[in-house]
Order: C-alpha cells, then sequence, then structure tokens
C-alpha cells in the first residue's frame, strides 16, 4: 500500500514517547482529500485548525508549510487521489500536564489511498455518546476515545452518537442531517461534535440552492420521522442515509439535489489549493544532461 509519512517534515515513522500527543492526546488533526493534485476545500479546514490552535492554546504552523510538507507526502506516495491526515501536537514536554510556554508543536503529514465507501449507509445508534464542553466542541482534537467507544461495538456500516440528553449530534465518523417537509435539519454544536468541513459546505449549497435549513435539537425519534436522512465528512462527501436500526429510508429527492451541487462545488478550482509538486520528469532530465556533460568532460581530457 503506497503511503507518505512526515514528521516535522522529514521521512520517519518514530515519534517520542514524551511528545504530549503520545502522553495526552493533546493535539489537533485535520482529515482532507487530494484529487489530482488538488487539495479540496483546503481553506475550510485551514480555517478549523486554526481555530482549533485558539481554543486550545497551540502555537500555530504557517499554512506555507502545511502545504509544502503535503506535496512532499504526496511525491513520496506516489498517488493521484489521496487521503491526507494532517496531525498537529502541542510538542514534547516532561511528564505532568504542564508545559513551557514556548513548546514548540510537532507536525505529522500521513498521505494514504483512498477508501472504497458504499454509494449509500446503513445506521445503527451508539450504545456510547458525547459528554458536553464547549471549549472543545467543534474542533478536531486528537481525543477521540468517544468515537472510539462509539464504533467498539458497531454493527451497522455507521452508528448516529447522541449527546448526555439524547440528542442527536453526529455519526462517528462525520455529520448527520435530515430532511422534512423539504426542510433540512442538522443538529447544534455547541456543546459537543465536530464542525464538519462538508457540513460548512452542505450550508453554503443549502443557500444556493434556495433550500431552508435549521441547526436545532434534534431528538432521535425526530430524526427516525424524517423524509430523507443524509451523512458528511471530508473523505465520503455526502452520502445518502438507506436505514436506521430498522427504519427505511427510500426517499433521497433533496439529497441527490445536494450530491450534483457538491460535485460541482469540488469541481470548483477556487475551493481547493493546487499543490506544487515538482516534476520527477525534470528531474530526470537534469540528471541525464549532467551524466552527459560529466561524460563529455572526460572524453574530452582523454582526446586532448
Amino acid at each position: 500500500m503506497n503511503s507518505g509519512l512526515l514528521i516535522n517534515g522529514k521521512k520517519q515513522t518514530k515519534l517520542s514517547v514524551l511528545n504530549r500527543l503520545v502522553q495526552f492526546g493533546d493535539g489537533l488533526f485535520e482529515t482532507c482529500l487530494i484529487e489530482d493534485a488538488r487539495l479540496l476545500f483546503w481553506s475550510k479546514h485551514f480555517s478549523r485548525l486554526k481555530k482549533g490552535c485558539h481554543q486550545l492554546k497551540i502555537h500555530p504552523v504557517s499554512e506555507s508549510i502545511w502545504l509544502k510538507e503535503i506535496a512532499k507526502a504526496l511525491i513520496i506516495s506516489k498517488l493521484d487521489r489521496a487521503v491526507v491526515k494532517i496531525i498537529l501536537s502541542r510538542g514534547q514536554s516532561t511528564r505532568g500536564y504542564g508545559y513551557e510556554k514556548n513548546i514548540k508543536p510537532t507536525r505529522i503529514v500521513i498521505v494514504s489511498p483512498v477508501p472504497d465507501l458504499p454509494w449509500q449507509y446503513h445506521l445503527g445508534v451508539c450504545s456510547s455518546g458525547y459528554a458536553g464542553n464547549q471549549l472543545l466542541s467543534e474542533i478536531k482534537h486528537c481525543n477521540r476515545l468517544e468515537q472510539i467507544l462509539a464504533r467498539s461495538e458497531l454493527q451497522a456500516q455507521e452508528c448516529v452518537m447522541l449527546d448526555q440528553n439524547a440528542q442527536v449530534i453526529s455519526v462517528t465518523q462525520g455529520n448527520i442531517f435530515a430532511i422534512r417537509n423539504q426542510v433540512i435539519f442538522t443538529p447544534s454544536l455547541t456543546d459537543c461534535g465536530i464542525e464538519g468541513t462538508r457540513r460548512s459546505v452542505v450550508f453554503d449549497l443549502v443557500q444556493a440552492l434556495g433550500l431552508q435549513l435549521e441547526v436545532c435539537c434534534l431528538p432521535l425519534a425526530e430524526l427516525l420521522k424524517a423524509d430523507e436522512v443524509f451523512i458528511t465528512n471530508s473523505v465520503m462527501g455526502i452520502k445518502p442515509v438507506a436505514k436506521i436500526n430498522q427504519q427505511l429510508f427510500n426517499h433521497h429527492q433533496i439529497t441527490n439535489q445536494l450530491i450534483s451541487a457538491f460535485a460541482h462545488s469540488k469541481n470548483n478550482h477556487s475551493s481547493s489549493v493546487l499543490l506544487k509538486l515538482k516534476s520527477s520528469y525534470l528531474k530526470f532530465i537534469f540528471v541525464f544532461v549532467a551524466i552527459f556533460l560529466l561524460f563529455w568532460i572526460i572524453l574530452s581530457k582523454q582526446i586532448i
């Protein structure tokens, strides 16, 4: 399996046990999609990363460094279409929760193949859910024990996660939307959950298409009464839900409209960043010319 992995810009796989990512999950991450050397919806990912740095008080890393290292990892992987995961650790420290103010962050970039995904999903309801914490809500921090516990008993392709008040928040790896009477509903993430980049894209598409959307509290019973349900994340995009437990959803009219608009938006180059990849072809030409010149110099000296 092709993959590219960098730590602080260098090709390596070992991370110190003193790194706070290892000790406490003290960091942030983003999972992005690359197609034809384009980093899709990068501005939304980088914006969320900056928000996470502000909330957790982690020293930020410049956008140019991330883009340079993502491009380098993509070249190493030799993939045209890939998933890239960037991880920003607060850095390395000794034992204990405290840390120095000038602590230097650690950058990790992992590029891997895009997995095969179903075109529609069957969901269960997770036995483990979210605890509310407004300081950790919306951002993508590295402590994902709630999702790990939720998926440990997963018996469907995905499952719905509830908060401590039994309100729908998301699925384990994405956001969730319900459609009823032509109105799109999605849970509020004020107290918990992740503010997904594709959730934000859906908000943009809804406005462009003149549809109605409400961010609200969403009880499970109301979700099951929906006409349509769909889920989103950065790798799957928008996917219709065919079933939650035993409840079937046979209509996907508005969902398909959003999927079509999403595909057009994804192909809009203004929403993505073209990575600056070094051409291996030009490198080959340079090496060939250098060898030819060296051979010509040696041959000339022999003739003289």
